[in-house]
């Protein structure tokens, strides 16, 4: 995920590598409600175009489920990550990683417009220009075709199995209050509220003829929103759709791949080289230690 923030656009290679070592896959519930909604449109299974796709992250679960897959990424860092690990696709050949925005997909050379049958997007669709990707995925779906964007949104501690669990998510509402709020861009509060607010093409009022005619192309009536876990309800005995068990030195390093820890080093370069201020990760979990 990196589209147009360029915090994720210019990671240097190792930045990439760890990006890709620290992020988890998505669930298979999350992949199979993907698959299920697209074909139940009529969706095929023949080419997947996964956009915004960083290190590979859903392309490794997606691509063994069509005949042909390409992932793209405006990050060269990322997508050099990703071809290490390229996967296999159900027809046998190596999924294809390509450098290039979400908005100029018709540049993508290996794919003919009107060919892709899903255009997934894995939390990246809040750094896109929605109106320019929507025109050029239009320009590459199949008549039938899907445009499937997801996210996983805030980060919540299991309420039955963290020890004090209340008082650790007050550390993560406090943290974010206190620090990293501050660092957070809207694309980030698009991210954190699971997109209720993206722009959607039947929502988007633009005056370029272009759009307006691209936008017209997507049937509102098959538009479907799904969501797990809201606000982080979790009923007793179940598990997050999106989980994982983590330590907190996992957690430390997991933070340090977002965009507003991110934001907030660079930020404060200079003081925590010379040891004058916490880092906000360290500062977080040491908190979370004293909630347990």
């Amino acid at each position: 995920m990196t589209g147009n923030d360029p915090t994720f656009r210019n990671y240097a290679p190792a930045a990439a590598a760890k990006y890709a070592a620290l992020r988890p896959g998505y669930s298979e519930k999350v992949i199979n409600t993907v698959i299920e909604v697209h074909e139940c449109t009529g969706g095929q299974m023949d080419l997947l175009l996964d956009v915004g796709c960083g290190p590979g992250t859903a392309t490794r679960s997606l691509a063994p489920l069509f005949q042909h897959a390409f992932g793209s990424d405006p990050g060269e860092s990322m997508i050099e990550t990703a071809q290490e690990t390229a996967p296999l696709t159900a027809s046998g050949e190596r999924t294809k990683f390509i450098v290039c925005a979400a908005e100029d997909l018709t540049s993508i050379s290996e794919i003919r417009p009107g060919t892709v049958d899903l255009i997934s997007a894995g939390t990246a669709a809040h750094w896109f220009n929605l109106p320019e990707f929507y025109t050029s995925a239009a320009k590459m779906l199949r008549p039938g075709g899907t445009i499937a964007l997801w996210c996983t949104g805030s980060l919540y501690c299991d309420p039955y199995s963290t020890p004090n669990a209340g008082k650790v998510q007050q550390v993560f509402a406090d943290v974010h209050r206190e620090i990293l709020g501050a660092y957070e861009l809207p694309q980030n509060k698009l991210y954190r509220e699971l997109y209720q607010d993206l722009e959607l093409p039947w929502t988007i009022k633009d005056s370029d003829p272009s759009i307006q005619a691209a936008m017209a192309a997507f049937d509102q009536s098959k538009f479907k929103r799904v969501e797990f876990n809201k606000n982080g309800q979790l009923e007793p005995g179940q598990k997050y759709v999106q989980s994982m068990t983590s330590s907190l030195k996992m957690l430390q390093h997991g933070l340090g791949t977002t965009s507003g820890v991110n934001r907030w080093r660079e930020a404060h370069k200079e003081q925590l080289e010379r040891g004058e201020v916490e880092d906000c990760a360290v500062y977080m979990i040491r908190r979370v230690k004293e909630a347990m």
